[in-house]
């Protein structure tokens, strides 16, 4: 039971970041009124949150493995709520920026720790039902986030949108009490940086981070264009755009769960290609709507078929990325593929921009099925990625086979 109260204690956290991403983005506006701010110069609050829990993450996969984990864990959990009642009680615009580059540092070390903890508390074949609740966690944020924010914000205002994190926190320190105690890590003399050149020298490493890459690019491609194509081409108002803007969230939400418990029941080699698979076929379903009106069930069901399709494929890429390399270096696998997600969240909206830039003189209609076509490309990178990952695992393989051992915390579980 405590090793399942460590994953609930690591989702939470994921829950909480991304509640806060989602709603602070919703305050933006009411945040820009109080310190007279330009709509332009609020975009730095993002920033200031993105820039450091970005940058950190290298050196926070670098170090986190070498410190016990509760500790660790109730340092940041601490930090994180008394940054987030900086932000609260900021009484200057300055002084909101350092509280928010605060919580993204230590959001870094927050994100980084997870992959480490669930491999010494979590049996290997249970790694895909651990990945399924932690997978969940950011998706259900993304969907509650502005129902929360929005109630809150109308309530009482956008300074306890972020001292919300106080309680939320404390509930988080509590359970870690009994999930993390008597939790250690693998540790190694080996140097962090060297580590991560031995990752990086590994084919199935760089073939799962490819993926990872061609997944995060996907959906982050697939956010910028959703809003135009809703807004420009269906004529949604903003309220049922909002909506149907989490379908896919709520499509990864639901199916997280139940996708780790199929990895754990058929292995990453048969899951991934499906879920990839998945997603293609409800690519290939709104290229088909997406440039002329429809209604919002039409839109919704192809939304949602996605949203499944990269809960399928993302869970078993989380549980496969557990086992590329020694237990030591999950520190480092976790950072550098956390540097990767970014990376392609990144990539995703450029690649967008770029295309219809280069196709300025084109119509709405005709830049929404390429837009739609760029993302069956990005996918179509991750299934041919995925084959190469998985190839040489046998049908129902969960790991490769030095790192199929039982978990070394000192709690026998």
């Amino acid at each position: 039971m405590r090793r399942w109260s460590a994953v609930i204690v690591l989702g939470l956290t994921i829950f909480m970041t991304t509640v806060d991403m989602s709603i602070v983005t919703l305050a933006l506006p009411a945040m820009g009124q109080t310190f007279r701010q330009t709509d332009e110069a609020m975009s730095a609050v993002l920033l200031s949150y993105l820039i450091p829990s970005t940058l950190l993450l290298i050196p926070s996969g670098l170090v986190v493995t070498r410190w016990q984990p509760l500790p660790t864990f109730l340092g940041a959990i601490g930090g994180f709520a008394g940054a987030s009642v900086l932000c609260a009680l900021a009484p200057s615009f300055e002084l909101l920026l350092i509280g928010r580059a605060l919580q993204g540092a230590i959001g870094a070390l927050l994100g980084t720790q997870g992959l480490p903890v669930v491999e010494a508390v979590i049996k290997p074949q249970e790694r895909g039902r651990a990945m399924g609740i932690l997978g969940a966690m950011g998706p259900l944020g993304a969907i509650t986030g502005p129902g929360i924010g929005g109630l809150l914000l109308s309530t009482w205002g956008w300074p306890v949108l972020f001292l919300i994190n106080v309680p939320a926190s404390l509930l988080a320190a509590s359970l870690a009490l009994y999930g993390l105690r008597r939790v250690t890590l693998s540790t190694t003399s080996v140097n962090g940086l060297d580590q991560m050149r031995s990752l990086l020298g590994q084919r199935r490493f760089l073939a799962v981070s490819l993926t990872l890459l061609a997944f995060s690019s996907a959906s982050g491609a697939l956010s910028y264009l959703l809003p135009f194509a809703l807004q420009d081409i269906h004529h949604l108002n903003s309220a049922l755009a909002g909506l149907t803007l989490l379908v896919p969230s709520l499509g990864m939400a639901v199916m997280g769960p139940l996708s780790g418990y199929l990895v754990d029941r058929c292995g990453v080699r048969l899951l991934m290609p499906v879920g990839w698979t998945v997603t293609l076929l409800g690519l290939l379903t709104l290229l088909l709507v997406i440039a002329t009106p429809t209604s919002i069930f039409n839109l919704d069901w192809r939304l949602l078929l996605i949203g499944l399709g990269n809960s399928v494929a993302y869970i078993p890429l989380l549980t496969l990325l557990m086992s590329v390399g020694p237990r030591s270096a999950l520190g480092s696998a976790s950072a550098l593929s956390g540097v990767t997600r970014q990376l392609g969240f990144t990539c995703g909206p450029l690649l967008v921009s770029v295309l219809w830039a280069w196709q300025i003189t084109a119509s709405s209609a005709e830049r929404m099925r390429n837009g739609v076509l760029l993302l069956i490309g990005l996918v179509l990178v991750g299934f041919i990625s995925t084959l190469i990952a998985v190839r040489g695992l046998s049908a129902s393989q969960l790991s490769v086979p030095d790192s199929a051992t039982e978990p070394t915390s000192s709690e026998q579980l």
